[in-house]
């Protein structure tokens, strides 16, 4: 198949999409720390007439055209990414389901890319900030399983901090995060991180909540858990969106046995 051709610029696009899934146009013009956003949107439009991205229609966006565009791959984009051996061929397989995916996933998806650009905002000057999501994991088999959001590290001169980042939209269950916190106790009482990364500490565990009150309910079930299990190896900390937003300088509250 003879592709269009494409820039530069424009493959980074398609890099963004790969480990995001969904982008808006604000995130790529973040992301490429463009101060023309006129630019930003010509490459989209660009790629749009080429086939290669696909512009997400949603009833938030129906009902208010002000909202910015959201974007994902097409499978046209697909055929031009398994040439590249930095993308595994399981995650380009969800690109033929991206058109169909709930406005819940897209809306996760938008809120992992914002918080890379938080933090990415709020580290020194000295540190370097890794932020590898969920479909950049796939081929990494002592991760957690489900995979986490994301997984950060955040390096300075003399230390490296290590976290597993977990995301909760509006309306999750409690369930369903109560059932994650039991998994990785599970999974640090097997010692699968320590045994195939030289026994590095396990990596703290971020959840973010979709409100006060889920935060409140899942640091007391997840302390108590905690006290009944081989816990000592885990640091979870705790915020909800609303906290972020406020523009607090600590967010995060640790579950302390």
């Amino acid at each position: 198949m003879l592709l269009p051709k494409t820039t530069e610029k424009q493959k980074e696009i398609f890099m963004y999409l790969y480990a995001y899934r969904f982008l808006t146009t604000n995130h790529f013009q973040k992301l490429f720390n463009h101060k023309d956003k006129k630019r930003v949107k010509e490459w989209l439009k660009d790629l749009k007439e080429k086939g290669y991205i696909h512009k997400k229609e949603t009833e938030q966006s129906y009902i208010d055209r002000s909202k910015p565009a959201i974007y994902c791959l097409t499978p046209k984009a697909r055929h031009l990414l398994k040439k590249d051996e930095n993308c595994d061929v399981l995650v380009l397989d969800r690109i033929y389901s991206e058109k169909r995916r709930t406005l819940k996933f897209i809306n996760k998806c938008l809120s992992i890319a914002d918080m890379y650009l938080y933090l990415l905002s709020r580290k020194e000057p000295d540190q370097e900030l890794d932020f590898f999501t969920e479909s950049e994991l796939v081929s990494y088999s002592y991760f957690p399983q489900e995979l986490p959001s994301a997984y950060i590290t955040i390096t300075s001169k003399n230390d490296v901090e290590r976290y597993f980042l977990e995301m909760y939209e509006e309306y999750t269950p409690a369930f369903e995060m109560r059932n994650r916190v039991k998994k990785y106790i599970n999974y640090a009482e097997r010692g699968i991180w320590e045994a195939n990364t030289n026994d590095e500490p396990l990596p703290s565990i971020l959840f973010i909540c979709p409100s006060k009150k889920l935060k409140k309910h899942i640091y007391y079930y997840a302390l108590a858990k905690f006290k009944k299990a081989y816990a000592e190896t885990i640091d979870l900390y705790l915020t909800t969106w609303e906290i972020i937003k406020s523009g607090e300088k600590n967010i995060w509250e640790k579950v302390e046995l």
